[in-house]
């Protein structure tokens, strides 16, 4: 663990504070509907592809696969309750899986640097803007990693499952010291 916390840190993690996070499956053949019924239920466009998410205040929609999204918010967000099971009929399934994560941020200017000491995935704005997400693995251990906006500065949610959050911490915290990396209490 970091027990000094540098002057001049170019990286800061920290875990997020819980999240509601919420799996919305769908058919093929009425996904589309499901997605109209969702954009009306949340006030948001749904994500078109695997590769951006799509951010409104603090709620994020992830589209990670065929006919699945992800909707994450803060846990006094009222997502479940606009997402049970009689608002979206029989087109999808509403599965709570917030327990099953743990959501980490990394920020500062040496984010990407320490992210890319373990993820196989350019993370350049030019490449990986705003929004931008990827599902991959960090020291083997699954992950999503999701590009947010903290003032201006470079900044990532990554998303780890809860069997993995404390090798993934240790980890994250080991590589962080040679960039004057500091840890902060659970925002």
């Amino acid at each position: 663990m970091l027990e000094q916390r540098s002057a001049l840190a170019t990286v800061t993690v920290s875990e997020r504070p819980s999240r509601t996070l919420v799996q919305v499956s769908g058919w093929p053949d009425s996904f589309r509907r499901l997605c109209a019924k969702l954009e009306t239920l949340l006030s948001c466009r749904m994500p078109e592809d695997g590769l951006r998410a799509v951010s409104q205040g603090q709620r994020s929609i992830f589209r990670v696969g065929p006919e699945r999204l992800w909707v994450a918010a803060p846990s006094d967000d009222d997502l479940l309750r606009k997402l049970d099971g009689t608002a979206l009929g029989e087109d999808a399934v509403v599965t709570e899986i917030g327990h099953s994560r743990t959501v980490v941020r990394v920020a500062g200017a040496g984010a990407r640097t320490l992210l890319n000491r373990g993820l196989p995935v350019d993370l350049d704005a030019a490449v990986f803007p705003m929004d931008s997400f990827a599902q991959s693995v960090i020291q083997h251990i699954p992950v999503l990693v999701h590009r947010v906006g903290l003032d201006g500065e470079d900044a990532f949610e990554v998303y780890v499952t809860r069997d993995y959050a404390v090798s993934f911490w240790e980890w994250l915290t080991g590589a962080a010291q040679s960039l004057g990396g500091q840890i902060s209490e659970a925002e």
